[in-house]
């Protein structure tokens, strides 16, 4: 049998082993905690940034939206125009076909 003195010294240096393996584990943690941290820096700034395109592109939209918007009431405009036109060119002829049957009465 080994003396309580071996066993004491052997149980010790498991110890130290144990507590250096130990060391080793928290650092790698620590650094493993760091670089999860950078990453997700990282992503945080990527995304804001493509916040930052999407509100532009959103402006962009927007912008082009009321763009069409004012190009519809044009259009609408137009096209109640052509309506009034055509009563006037239809005035007009309906005028002259008058003053035609009128002269030729007459003259």
């Amino acid at each position: 049998m080994t003396s309580l003195e071996a066993r004491m010294s052997g149980l010790e240096s498991r110890m130290g082993a144990l507590e250096a393996v130990m060391t080793l584990f928290i650092e790698e943690q620590r650094e493993h905690r760091r670089e999860v941290n950078a990453r997700f820096e990282r992503l945080e700034n990527r995304f804001e940034r493509f916040e930052d395109r999407f509100e532009r592109v959103e402006g962009r939209f927007e912008r082009v939206e009321g763009r069409f918007e004012r190009l519809e009431d044009r259009v609408e405009r137009v096209g109640s125009g052509i309506t009034r036109m055509n009563y006037t060119v239809l005035g007009i002829v309906g005028a002259l076909a008058v003053a035609v049957i009128v002269a030729s009465v007459f003259g």
